[in-house]
């Protein structure tokens, strides 16, 4: 089992952060990759399909949502990305009452591609999401 781990300090007050972050369907308004977010309920679990732009679906599920904690973790169903066994966890620390630490975490097997090719394509949408925060909560 492989893991990766990215942090990225913003400066962004936690709540702010974590307001989008804790909107399980809102990854299309910080991941430049995807262009639109569904929520959908199977059973008892919150999912939500990522529309990747040029084609491509991630199906993701909630596993556990912490508000007080300003964490949560989820698993990955079904991706084109070279991962199996995929759960993560993003969580949002205050620093100060104007910046915020966000990490964001996963442990997975690789699937169809090395080790390296898994760590770095999980890392790189981390980063992503990283920038895409501060675009949006930009002053």
């Amino acid at each position: 089992m492989l893991s990766v781990s990215e942090a990225a300090e913003l400066n962004v007050p936690a709540d702010v952060v974590w307001k989008t972050l804790g909107d399980f369907g809102a990854a299309d308004r910080y991941l430049d990759l995807v262009e639109r977010c569904e929520l959908q309920r199977n059973g008892g679990s919150v999912e939500r399909l990522l529309h990747l732009r040029g084609g491509g679906l991630v199906h993701e599920r909630l596993v556990l949502a912490c508000p007080q904690d300003r964490a949560l973790r989820y698993t990955i169903v079904d991706s084109p990305l070279p991962v199996a066994d995929y759960v993560s966890t993003v969580r949002v620390d205050a620093i100060d009452g104007d910046r915020c630490l966000v990490s964001w975490s996963a442990t997975f097997d690789p699937h169809g591609a090395g080790e390296e090719q898994a760590r770095d394509a999980v890392a790189a949408i981390y980063r992503m999401g990283f920038d895409g925060l501060r675009r949006l909560h930009a002053a």
